[in-house]
């Protein structure tokens, strides 16, 4: 089984096209048809989840939005993820707040990306929702 994260964007991420990139970003394009995504840009990533919310929280400008999902393959490239909307996530990166099935959920303004890092960020089962507004 191999775990691929994935995040999708409005605009392109410059910094995926340039030398000085500290985040780890590769294409998504050729996963794109198997992903639940709305956004056009599509990126696969690595890192941890601290530093995937230091970069989005720099990144994301006032109004912007990024999805987040994992997809998993198992033999053969057999797609081993489900996409249930019913479990998405919405995390304002503006207000600090984490939204699930079952509540929002306001996280502390000095701890917060340490708070977030310790909830369940990305999913197989739906895609994870970052705002800024």
């Amino acid at each position: 089984m191999t775990s691929h994260f994935f995040i999708a964007t409005l605009k392109p991420i410059p910094e995926h096209h340039s030398s000085e990139n500290n985040y780890a970003f590769l294409n998504g394009e050729a996963y794109k048809e198997s992903l639940p995504f709305t956004l056009p840009y599509v990126y696969e990533l690595g890192g941890g989840n601290i530093e995937f919310i230091t970069y989005l929280d720099s990144f994301m400008e006032i109004g912007d939005v990024v999805e987040q999902y994992i997809f998993e393959e198992g033999r053969h490239g057999y797609p081993l993820s489900h996409n249930h909307p019913e479990e998405a996530r919405t995390i304002n990166l503006l207000k600090k707040t984490y939204k699930d099935q079952y509540g929002e959920y306001q996280l502390d303004s000095k701890k917060w990306k340490e708070e977030l890092s310790r909830r369940t960020i990305a999913s197989k089962r739906s895609v994870t929702t970052f705002v800024k507004y």
